[in-house]
């Protein structure tokens, strides 16, 4: 994950200021050859510069760590892989949750279907055949829609997640 390049400066800009002090009067006024070569190397090395991108800082940075802090890096990379494992057992614990309430919705769902078609068949029994067939008529409805609305959100949100793989 972490993302390591040097960028890389404008070639010319050293060569410039390795001009302007060797032509330049002004510039290398009282600044032995060596000292020139030391400058240009100053400059060269402040005008590069690093980017990092990740979780973990660079290797060369872990070894300043254990400079600095005993045991910094091992303590840096135990942090890591602590965090990584609170994470991965959050969403095992989210994706349990969601498999639960979805077990519970369709068992609610099943519960509601039957009552709702069997108080149907009972008032159609007993000749109320249009409060029955409404009663039952919309409760398959219902259902039926809700069972539909649920899977084109579930569509929509998968889109949004990955869009180049429901395509």
């Amino acid at each position: 994950m972490g993302n390591d390049a040097a960028n890389k400066p404008d070639e010319q800009v050293p060569q410039k200021i390795l001009q302007a002090l060797l032509k330049d009067p002004k510039v290398a006024r009282g600044v032995p050859e060596q000292k020139r070569g030391q400058i240009v190397e100053t400059v060269i090395a402040a005008y590069t510069s690093r980017f990092h991108c990740g979780p973990l800082p660079p290797p060369e940075m872990l070894a300043e760590y254990n400079d600095i802090i005993p045991n910094g890096a091992d303590r840096i990379m135990k942090m890591a892989e602590q965090q990584m494992a609170h994470r991965i057992d959050i969403e095992a614990k989210v994706i349990a949750g969601q498999l639960s309430q979805s077990k519970m919705g369709q068992i609610f769902g099943l519960i509601i279907g039957i009552v709702g078609i069997g108080v149907g068949a009972v008032l159609a029994y007993f000749g109320k055949q249009v409060v029955g067939g409404i009663i039952a008529g919309s409760t398959v409805t219902g259902l039926v829609s809700v069972f539909v609305m649920g899977r084109n959100q579930q569509k929509q949100d998968l889109e949004k997640k990955n869009p180049e793989k429901t395509k």
